[in-house]
């Protein structure tokens, strides 16, 4: 799949150590002002999860995409300009004001949990490991997305 992805799923991704395998096997995108966000504002605050995407797009496992315009102020208004004019199938968001946007826009959007189900399908992990990440996952999503994912890695084989 070809993800693009907000600056919150991004740094959630990051905090609970699972964003290089999910990079790895899903084609990982974001505008440069999502880059912006979570690089360049976060390593002047000291967040240590700005080096880790920064090194990630380093390394090819991101791909930043400039903006056509830079009237876009905001990430959201980004992510909904881009989907629109390229070949994407979703946008990976929890972000409940940007979920509302995509609706009303009828894109498709994926929250961070269901990434790991996702692999999980494609039988990149196995079950318990979904479930660990999971977990890992759990401080930074909310109690639904939590345990909608976890029904789904516990139903099926």
């Amino acid at each position: 799949m070809k993800i693009l992805m907000d600056a919150d799923c991004l740094i959630k991704l990051t905090k609970a150590g699972l964003k290089e395998f999910i990079c790895q096997n899903e084609k990982i995108v974001i505008p440069g002002i999502v880059k912006r966000e979570v690089v360049d504002a976060g390593k002047s605050k000291g967040h240590p999860d700005a080096q880790l995407v920064e090194e990630n797009i380093r390394h090819g496992l991101i791909t930043v995409v400039k903006e056509v315009t830079l009237n876009h102020v905001k990430g959201d208004q980004a992510l909904v300009a881009m989907f629109k004019r390229g070949r994407y199938t979703a946008v990976a968001t929890d972000d409940a004001k940007l979920i509302r946007i995509l609706r009303a826009t009828e894109i498709p959007f994926v929250l961070p949990a269901l990434l790991i189900y996702s692999i999980y399908c494609r039988g990149l992990i196995g079950q318990a490991k979904g479930l660990n990440w999971l977990d890992k996952l759990s401080p930074f999503i909310n109690e639904e997305e939590y345990s909608v994912t976890k029904l789904l890695l516990e139903e099926r084989p």
